[in-house]
């Protein structure tokens, strides 16, 4: 492992070479751009700024000097790391936590089937990375994965999305008959089809060389029995086994009870937490940004577990009522309660992040656009509670290029970014430069003249009768729509002609910008482990960047993985 580049967090004006900005990246929030190139529009949603490392050093001391029961949480991660089959560096690192000063770096992510998307593998290699830097610069800190095992909505961990040899996207799904409805995934038992579930899988990746070692790795980590949550955290051990990561488990019980006064507290202040939230998403969409979290007025910050189930409570006057049920608690039983029985409650997606730098010391923590729009909402959470906020840092954000889709956007005059409208416009580009020039040259000839002939006739017409100009509009319109059909048929025509074309555009396409969305949304990282192998994790963690950055392009399928440029030459 390298050291990395620890001297700047924020990304150099013009520096865009092998990246692309996030500007032009369909479906980016104004929020988030603006978080990466106009901070200070911003900067008052945040309350530590994470641009420069000097910032984010200042920031940690002051964490680390705080009042945390170290032994506690250590004594919680020692364990939850045992069971995962952690490597011996992560017991260190544990042990690291466990002294005053030392400060934690953590990102988050639901427990996705078989490590879900590869995002989750970026946002564990930025905290890695930046975990080292402020090490390297004399400020003791280490990486923590917090697993989202609370989480209830099982469709959105259940699956993942490979690219299988023939160059087609498949999705591969694991069903539990036996999940109850709005259980925690991490209380969710992998049922005996898991094995067939597997072998779904397995079939999907290449015969390679490294398929012995990741089909155990992957059947010892998913066996039949073992929690959703802790067979995603076992299969992340096995990919970190060289990096230390400390990975969390908010259900263990330790841990719970360690968070039983915030959760109290959290209680008593409901109704001023949730006043706040509104405010402060007000003023959010007073400023023109978005409001990544739903809230209201009777919000309440816990939900409660009832019969295995995560039920959502309002709080109107210090009366909290569960959704769907009838029941109710005044305020001051609900407070006992948390004392008596933490593990009865959950944090929301509002109290979740309060929960996490209550019992960790977090300097940073490294989120993806959606949680760094909602860390916008929440400092006004951490204010209510007393408590200070984390430096927020933006995850590294890749795009894998292999070399033999590097050499088909190489041949065909294509940008990473011509995909971003979908596999049919690449298609067009494709026909139009380089397969069949003459008849798309043709088809632009005809609709410039055309469009040229019809001015001049509306302005003919115009003269005698002012009422044929609508009837030319609506000729027009007939004509253009004929036209676009019978380019479409055109570039359809050229395509199946030219099916080898057609064929590697389209893998090239399902494995760089899947269904429209950055690769890191979709695929997951055994696609590219299968065909790599190990090494795979050290390549990318030499290209993460840590710190406010654009989105990378990263090429593999050499003898070493290299940044590539974003047009070919």
């Amino acid at each position: 492992m390298s050291d990395p580049d620890c001297t700047d967090l924020h990304p150099k004006a013009g520096s865009t070479d092998g990246t692309i900005p996030f500007t032009e990246i369909p479906r980016t929030s104004r929020l988030f751009g603006d978080f990466l190139y106009d901070y200070d529009r911003l900067s008052r949603f945040y309350d530590a700024d994470g641009r420069s490392l000097d910032s984010l050093i200042e920031r940690a001391r002051q964490i680390g000097s705080g009042n945390y029961d170290r032994k506690r949480v250590g004594d919680a991660l020692e364990r939850i790391n045992r069971r995962a089959g952690s490597p011996e560096l992560t017991f260190k690192n544990i042990n690291t936590l466990r002294r005053e000063g030392t400060v934690a770096v953590v990102t988050g992510q639901q427990a996705g089937l078989f490590t879900g998307p590869l995002y989750t593998i970026h946002k564990a290699l930025t905290v890695i990375k930046l975990a080292h830097c402020l090490t390297a610069r004399g400020v003791e800190a280490v990486p923590i994965f917090w697993i989202a095992s609370e989480d209830h909505d099982f469709a959105e961990v259940n699956h993942c999305k490979v690219v299988d040899p023939e160059g087609n996207l498949k999705q591969v799904v694991y069903d539990a008959p036996e999940r109850k409805e709005d259980e925690p995934v991490g209380q969710v038992p992998l049922g005996s089809n898991i094995s067939a579930c597997i072998d779904e899988f397995i079939a999907l990746l290449p015969r390679s060389e490294f398929m012995p070692d990741i089909e155990r790795d992957i059947r010892e980590s998913y066996a039949e029995g073992v929690g959703f949550a802790e067979a995603f955290a076992r299969l992340m051990a096995r990919i970190f086994k060289d990096y230390g990561v400390i990975l969390l488990d908010p259900l263990d019980v330790d841990l719970k009870h360690a968070a039983a006064p915030l959760y109290s507290q959290a209680i008593e202040q409901s109704g001023p937490i949730a006043g706040a939230l509104v405010e402060r998403s007000n003023e959010l969409e007073r400023a023109g940004y978005h409001a990544q979290v739903h809230v209201s007025s009777d919000m309440a910050p816990l939900f409660i577990m009832d019969g295995g189930k995560r039920v959502a409570m309002t709080q109107v006057d210090g009366r909290f009522s569960l959704k769907g049920s009838g029941r109710s608690f005044e305020e001051e039983e609900l407070v006992a309660l948390s004392r008596k029985c933490p593990t009865c409650f959950s944090p929301n997606v509002t109290l979740r992040p309060i929960v996490q730098d209550f019992l960790l010391p977090t300097a940073a923590y490294i989120g993806g656009p959606a949680e760094i729009a909602y860390f916008a909402q929440l400092r006004a959470v951490y204010e209510k509670l007393g408590r200070p906020q984390p430096c927020v840092l933006p995850r590294a954000s890749m795009t894998i290029i292999e070399g033999r889709h590097q050499k088909t956007m190489k041949k065909y005059k294509l940008e990473i970014t011509d995909f971003f409208e979908g596999l049919h416009a690449a298609i067009e580009k494709v026909v139009e430069q380089s397969l069949d020039r003459d008849a798309a040259k043709a088809f632009g000839d005809t609709e410039r003249m055309f469009g040229e002939q019809m001015d001049k006739l509306e302005s003919s017409l115009k003269r005698t009768d002012a009422t044929l100009a609508s009837s030319v509009k609506r000729a027009r319109k007939k004509i253009v729509y004929q036209l676009e059909h019978l380019r479409t048929r055109f570039i359809h025509a050229s395509a199946h002609r030219e099916e080898a074309a057609y064929r590697q555009v389209e893998r090239a396409y399902n494995t760089l910008v899947p269904d429209k969305n950055l690769q890191e949304r979709e695929l997951n990282v055994y696609y590219f482990l299968s065909r790599y192998g190990p090494s795979l994790i050290q390549d990318l963690y030499a290209a993460a960047d840590v710190g406010f950055s654009n989105h990378r392009l990263v090429q593999v399928g050499g003898v070493a993985s290299q940044v590539v440029n974003s047009k070919p030459q």
